[in-house]
């Protein structure tokens, strides 16, 4: 068949696949820190593989899932509504 395009093929794919891998070999390396146990002490290791300090003060925001709730109880009430068939007045 068309020995060239399959080889020209296979040449253009080897050349992508290490390309990324170099990519990934960079970024690999780049990194400052993989787990906590690479930064000191009072540093821990963030998402974007950097040491950070702890914070002084930690501040733990107070959630509230009620309205969240509501639409959804809400939502289940008229779902039920219409699954038994009768119209919805409004």
């Amino acid at each position: 068949m068309n020995l060239r395009g399959n080889v020209a093929l296979a040449i253009v794919a080897v050349i992508l696949a290490l390309t990324l891998l170099i990519i990934y070999l960079i970024g690999l390396t780049s990194r400052e820190c993989g787990s906590n146990k690479e930064c000191p002490s009072t540093s821990y290791c963030g998402s974007d593989y950097e040491c950070h300090s702890f914070p002084e003060e930690i501040i733990v925001k107070e959630n509230s899932n009620m309205p969240a709730a509501f639409i959804v109880g809400i939502s289940l009430i008229v779902a039920a509504y219409i699954y038994r068939g009768r119209k919805v007045s409004g």
